[in-house]
């Protein structure tokens, strides 16, 4: 009989594509367990070990997790949880394999259980982080290249390589297979810009967009993925472009991890398609580790968002910049553009009580934009959080006007 395999993801963020997948393995006859190291939002499907069990087993209690709102504490606690989780299943002849999906902390949880388990047990990492300023950049790109370590030099098989070659020969012949089962919507496709920090905002005007009838695909701006859509808007596959998360502006302007280069947010102008623009998260700069911060980083308001990535608020000045340049570039543009500003935040800790709320710095971002910003482009102030479902029914709503409008005009 074949071991099940375990798929790790956030269910409240990452629920309906961890059900879809777990609905592909299972129809080719390998049973699941799926695991939701998730921490605040509603799961939307049910897991086989829910948070609270992968909490647990990383030594806490979820609702002590929540009280204590220390976000770092929490992921650390649901690695070691989850960690614990697919060692003992392995241990027990329970498990035959790990896929996981995720952004910055689904990366960062699901890699971490796979390293626990031994070399030629199958592991599939399907990350939004897969590439970006690190050493996968020149080899990934803006495709869909899946990397797999060999472990061992490449000179001859042997025990290791056996394993690995076998797991990489099986892994291509099922993608051939599954991607001649794959069928196109057929609808008008939007791209869309998403972060953690940002992520109810996005998921709400999605399900507005998908009842209007279209499609969204969303990118994760963590350098690389602002430039994979602005390709895709190049090849003429994306029609519209929702940008409420210009994070990697701010990643440009301050020499963060999250920099997608001077041709950031110019494909949608050059090609002459709507886009709905926002400062979503523009207001922290993505740093790695604690211990690379410098002095002056480390006095600033911060967020361990894993072990690997620090967050560090964005000052006054620098917002000045992010917003001069962001308004440059939309200048430029050649089509319908949008810019929308949330004066209650433009990410989930830019609120009252949270690490990076700093009105001042925020109103500096919006003074550059109304100084440098072109008349004919629509500036929208709304008196919303970013996160707030007012502010993403406005957004979808201006989208969906804009595709509109172009369509009766064609």
């Amino acid at each position: 009989m074949v071991k099940p395999i375990a798929i790790i993801g956030t269910l409240d963020t990452k629920g309906y594509e961890v059900a879809y997948l777990r609905d592909l393995i299972r129809s080719r006859g390998c049973p699941t367990w799926v695991i939701d190291p998730g921490v605040l939002g509603e799961p939307a499907i049910e897991a086989d070990f829910p948070r609270q069990q992968v909490a647990r087993a990383g030594g806490a209690e979820l609702a002590d997790l929540i009280a204590a709102g220390d976000k770092g504490r929490a992921i650390q606690t649901m690695i070691d949880g989850t960690r614990a989780i697919v060692v003992d299943l392995y241990a027990a002849g329970k498990l035959g394999g790990v896929l996981a999906v995720g952004g910055g902390q689904g990366t960062a949880i699901g890699t971490a259980a796979m390293q626990a388990l031994p070399i030629g047990v199958p592991k599939v990492m399907v990350s939004t982080i897969a590439s970006g300023r690190n050493l996968f950049e020149p080899y990934v790109g803006t495709s869909d290249v899946t990397l797999m370590h060999s472990v061992a030099d490449i000179l001859g098989l042997n025990t290791i390589t056996r394993k690995i070659f076998a797991n990489a020969a099986a892994a291509v012949v099922a993608m051939v297979e599954a991607s001649e089962a794959v069928e196109e919507s057929g609808r008008t496709v939007l791209g869309a810009t998403m972060l953690g920090l940002t992520t109810p905002c996005v998921l709400h005007a999605k399900k507005r967009l998908e009842e209007w009838g279209y499609e969204l695909v969303a990118f994760h701006p963590n350098g690389t993925g602002g430039r994979s859509m602005e390709r895709l808007v190049d090849d003429g596959v994306i029609h519209g472009v929702l940008d409420l998360s210009t994070q990697e502006l701010t990643g440009y302007v301050c020499h963060g991890l999250f920099d997608a280069g001077p041709d950031r947010l110019t494909a949608a102008g050059r090609q002459g398609i709507p886009q709905v623009v926002a400062p979503g998260g523009t207001d922290y700069i993505v740093l790695g580790p604690l211990s690379s911060l410098t002095a002056e980083q480390r006095c600033r308001p911060l967020i361990i968002h894993n072990p690997n990535i620090t967050l560090v608020r964005t000052a006054k000045e620098e917002m000045a910049q992010v917003g001069h340049l962001m308004a440059c570039r939309l200048n430029e543009a050649r089509g319908p553009v949008a810019v929308l500003i949330p004066l209650r935040g433009f990410s989930y800790s830019d609120r009252p009580g949270h690490a990076f709320y700093d009105p001042e710095a925020d109103a500096a971002l919006i003074e550059a934009l109304e100084t440098h910003l072109d008349p004919k482009i629509e500036l929208v102030k709304i008196d919303a959080h970013i996160n707030d479902e007012a502010f993403a029914d406005a957004a979808a709503s201006k989208m969906h006007e804009l595709m509109s409008a172009r369509e009766i005009t064609r």
